[in-house]
């Protein structure tokens, strides 16, 4: 009876942690997330224009990965340590989002600030090396979100503002907004 006892003990603790706290997957839960991913209406960000108006999303397709990516419009920012070198800075506000591929980081050193004159000005660190509420995202999975500030130092009368989405490795501009 005893030899019987170990192999039906040992069978027995392999049943039961089978059944345990771990839940195996179910053979319907991936048809059911898969219909509810399809169920959301998001455009790849191929369709998605690259270029779009302050306050609307664009399309950026950077090393196989797509993101969505929203920018207000520059507005004044005075919550600053450095003083400004050419006039004033403004502030635009950025969302972005992974919508596929293997996704990256979406920092404020990937943007610049054009005038009306076509002169270009990279984002500016108001705060000296404080960084807080600064935009670095790094976006690894599809649906990933991040948000941020992006500063740029500009002439104080500088009008016609177009932002320019240019990660590092782009050779140009792959998102703008006028």
């Amino acid at each position: 009876m005893q030899k019987l006892i170990a192999p039906l003990s040992a069978l027995l603790l392999m049943g039961l942690v089978g059944c345990g706290s771990g839940e195996a997957p179910d053979a319907a839960a991936p048809a059911e997330s898969t219909a509810e991913a399809a169920a959301e209406p998001q455009q790849p960000a191929e369709q998605l224009p690259p270029e779009a108006a302050f306050g609307e999303k664009a399309g950026a397709a950077n090393d196989g990965s797509q993101f969505a990516i929203t920018a207000s419009a520059p507005k004044d920012f005075t919550e600053f340590s450095e003083a400004p070198v050419e006039g004033k800075y403004v502030v635009v506000d950025v969302q972005a989002e992974l919508l596929g591929g293997d996704g990256g980081a979406v920092a404020a050193t990937s943007f610049m600030l054009a005038d009306a004159s076509g002169t270009e000005y990279p984002n500016a660190a108001p705060n000296g090396t404080n960084m807080d509420g600064m935009l670095f995202a790094t976006l690894l999975s599809k649906g990933d979100t991040g948000s941020g500030k992006v500063v740029f130092d500009v002439p104080a009368d500088a009008t016609g503002f177009v932002l320019k989405y240019q990660p590092i490795g782009a050779t140009e501009a792959i998102a703008t907004w006028r």
